[in-house]
């Protein structure tokens, strides 16, 4: 049987297009249809995979939904400054503690952000935050005191 080249390819292509109709979609999460705290839930999980791009699209869904909670904006930002978005994550620190200015996380996580982008002034400034804030010590607080003296 002999086929021409150019009805050999019209049949390939009815084919190709045909079977297209009979593949599964890839189903793609739809953040906006989440309620906030699974949004919430998600965006820890692919934190603790340290998988930052899906969990900064969670959080993103997650604090327009939740404008006003300082977690979020917190792990927003952490997320972004993972992936070396250091001035997104800084104005999402800002964020959160505007709206929470004794957020521990915030700080401790801001003060590495400010050690990363050569601040150490700044810093050294929400350790002493953190020393106010926790005069028995507290976990925030040793954290962002290790990040610093190993990273002077």
């Amino acid at each position: 049987m002999t086929f021409k080249t150019g009805h050999l390819s019209l049949k390939f292509i009815i084919l190709f297009y045909l079977s297209l109709l009979f593949v599964s979609p890839v189903h793609a999460v739809k953040y906006d249809k989440l309620n906030a705290s699974a949004l919430y839930e998600r965006a820890v999980k692919y934190i603790d995979r340290k998988d930052y791009i899906k969990a900064n699209k969670a959080l993103k869904a997650y604090t327009k939904s939740k404008p006003n909670d300082a977690d979020g904006w917190n792990l927003y930002a952490f997320a972004n400054r993972k992936m070396n978005k250091f001035e997104k994550a800084e104005v999402y620190y800002e964020k959160a503690l505007n709206i929470d200015p004794d957020h521990k996380g915030a700080l401790e996580y801001q003060g590495e952000l400010f050690m990363q982008t050569n601040r150490q002034n700044l810093a050294e400034e929400n350790l002493n935050k953190l020393i106010s804030l926790c005069p028995n010590s507290c976990y925030e607080l040793e954290k962002l005191q290790e990040y610093i003296l190993n990273n002077k």
